[in-house]
């Protein structure tokens, strides 16, 4: 098959992650392969993948782009495409309006398939195309009307994470941030990002301060950049000014994180970083959103089959919150830890490796490109339309949002309201959706 990929953008982010390793690995298995990127950290990854770049659009400021779906159109021509694979909503919808128009690829196009790892129900515009879904409770969501779902969870290359990998420069990674072996530690690696993000990394700093002394010299380490980055960093200077010492480490970015995890006792967070950790046999802590807050352990595996490695809770009050706790129960009980540590991995291999996900994502392809050749032309053309219809109405309704936005501002902070969202729109509230039996 011949596939051009386009991830959601090229930031070291999960979901782009994921699409370059499925794409580099289905490439390995004999097709044809190229990745739509604009520029970012991740690109530079592609040469060494054995993956062709397709350049996309620089910018962007409307979605759909025009420019990109004229992208889409011209290289699914060219290149002679089966199927566009993109990542997530806006280039969901894109790949399909560039792909799927006739002639794009002998008389009816290319199939399109979409990827959605994000949180929370699907905007109404997305198109009707086949779709992977990232976890359990949105794959039956979607399953319900759609035909062509399958559910496929983020992949993990458990070749490479894993605490005995011969490069991953554990040495040099200690030495760099001054990080000597010893001392319990914590570590979250994550995009540093305002939303859904900043809460879960602030309560993981501030644990480290709580546990002071009961675990004695502990340590947080926190790799990753990105909008909070600043607020995170004030935060874990005053708990280093309060405590005395280096409680929390800030690497910022790193294109490679695995020494991260491989020097973690315990790795907290949520979503693809939770699974690479315990790939690296660590014991993990899901920390969400709204005080969410869950051990990954036998009999929590069915919550998270569920709502991914991720969750909202009902709020949190910070002098109740359940994270130092759990950390200090790990910390107390090593065999246990030890017993976490190894189970762990073994479910990660077994469930989410790589390879196996790879070749659930080539059965997709096919069945994507048997779909689309089950269908004609009048009936693409009618779905584009409706689908037009509905990004035009989700359009308009976030204008609605905020002009009314701006306005309550205007008047005073009682309202809240938020535009250009590149975000679900919700049929039912994140609670109900991320609930866990401990965090909500």
């Amino acid at each position: 098959m011949r596939i051009l990929v386009i991830p959601h953008d090229m930031q070291l982010g999960g979901s782009s992650i994921n699409a370059l390793d499925l794409a580099r690995t289905v490439r390995e298995r004999g097709h044809d392969v190229w990745v739509m990127a604009r520029p970012g950290p991740l690109r530079d990854r592609l040469p060494a993948f054995g993956l062709p770049l397709v350049e996309a659009p620089a910018e962007m400021r409307v979605r759909p782009s025009p420019a990109a779906v004229r992208t889409v159109r011209a290289a699914v021509r060219r290149l002679g495409i089966d199927v566009v694979h993109a990542y997530e909503y806006w280039p969901t919808l894109e790949a399909y309006l560039g792909a799927g128009r006739p002639g794009s690829r002998g008389a009816g196009g290319a199939a399109t398939l979409g990827t959605i790892m994000s949180m929370g129900s699907l905007p109404p515009y997305i198109p009707p195309v086949p779709l992977t879904l990232g976890y359990g409770d949105l794959y039956d969501e979607v399953r319900a009307v759609r035909r062509h779902a399958t559910l496929l969870e983020p992949p993990v290359d458990t070749a490479d994470d894993r605490p005995d990998a011969p490069d991953l420069g554990l040495p040099e990674f200690r030495a760099r941030f001054d990080l000597p072996a010893g001392p319990p530690t914590v570590a979250i690696v994550s995009r540093l990002a305002r939303n859904m993000k900043q809460e879960s990394i602030e309560r993981t700093i501030d644990a480290v301060r709580a546990l002071d002394p009961h675990v004695p010299d502990i340590r947080a380490l926190v790799v990753g950049g990105g909008s909070a980055e600043d607020d995170l960093r004030r935060r874990a200077d005053k708990v280093n000014a309060d405590l005395g010492r280096r409680a929390v480490v800030m690497t910022g970015p790193l294109d490679d994180p695995r020494a991260a995890y491989a020097c973690a006792d315990v790795v907290c967070g949520m979503g693809s970083s939770i699974l690479r950790g315990m790939a690296f046999a660590v014991a993990c802590v899901v920390v969400g959103e709204r005080g969410f807050t869950e051990p990954v352990r036998p009999e929590t595996v069915p919550v998270f089959d569920r709502f991914g490695f991720y969750g909202v809770g009902e709020g949190l009050d910070p002098a109740a919150d359940p994270l130092p706790g759990l950390l200090r129960e790990l910390f107390d009980d090593t065999e246990r830890r030890r017993e976490l540590a190894a189970w762990s991995r073994a479910l990660v291999v077994e469930r989410v490796g790589l390879e196996r996900q790879a070749e659930l994502l080539v059965t997709c392809y096919e069945s994507a490109i048997a779909a689309r050749r089950e269908r004609g032309a009048l009936p693409r053309t009618t779905d584009a339309l409706g689908t037009l219809g509905r990004t035009v109405g989700f359009k308009a309704a976030e204008r609605v949002r905020a002009v009314r936005a701006r306005s309550a501002r205007g008047r005073g902070p009682q309202v809240q309201g938020s535009s250009n969202r590149d975000s679900p729109v919700q049929t039912q509230s994140a609670g109900a959706r991320g609930k866990g039996p401990a965090g909500a």
